[in-house]
């Protein structure tokens, strides 16, 4: 059997250990923490400017994704992902994030959750495709402007904003910018995915990634 502490396959297979530690649910906790506190705090630079919020959108995915797969190395059991994401959530959902945002990053969660399955724990590959996928989550704080914009631009969110400050975001994120900003959350998740794999290259080695 393994003696390095963050490793728990199988001695026999390979395969996750079925039950889920204290210390898990430490490093849920601590993980969460890292990643809401990066996200948040490039979030905020959307007070300067409409531009401003979508340029701290797809920067948090890139900064965050280096205590995210920093947490992936310490994935070795079914439902950690999903354990993180639901804290993550949660702390969106105080924050006056709609509820389909909320829905999105959950159904991304699981599927990232059967990605890293699926490699088994033990595979880069999963790691960064698993991040890339969950990165998409981003996209979800700005689905209501498809379906519901008037609502979106006079909710909770946009009482803090200026008058100038939504009559500019109005006009910057029309239907196909905003496609646009969505669907650029994937190549900016999985150029964090990458920054954190080059950064914590030792860190994978020694989970047994390869």
């Amino acid at each position: 059997m393994s003696t390095n502490p963050i490793e728990t396959e199988s001695p026999v297979d390979g395969t996750a250990a079925p039950m889920t530690t204290a210390r898990d649910l430490i490093s849920v906790g601590v993980f969460a923490a890292l990643y809401t506190a990066i996200v948040f705090a490039f979030n905020f630079l959307g007070f300067l400017s409409p531009i401003a919020m979508v340029i701290g959108l797809w920067c948090g995915l890139v900064a965050g994704g280096i205590p995210f797969m920093l947490f992936l190395t310490r994935v070795h059991r079914p439902g950690m992902i999903i354990l993180l994401t639901g804290l993550f959530g949660a702390m969106l959902l105080l924050t006056g994030h709609p509820l389909v945002a909320i829905g999105w990053l959950l159904i991304l969660a699981a599927v990232a959750e059967v990605i890293m399955w699926a490699g088994r724990y033990r595979s880069r590959a999963a790691a960064v495709a698993a991040y890339t996928v969950f990165s998409m989550w981003a996209a979800g704080q700005l689905f209501p402007l498809f379906y519901d914009r008037t609502g979106y631009l006079e909710g909770a969110g946009m009482q803090e904003m200026s008058a100038d400050y939504i009559d500019a975001l109005d006009r910057l994120l029309s239907v196909p910018v905003l496609i646009g900003v969505e669907l650029a959350t994937i190549p900016f998740g999985l150029i964090g995915a990458l920054l954190g794999l080059r950064m914590l290259d030792k860190h994978f080695s020694r989970a047994g990634l390869s």
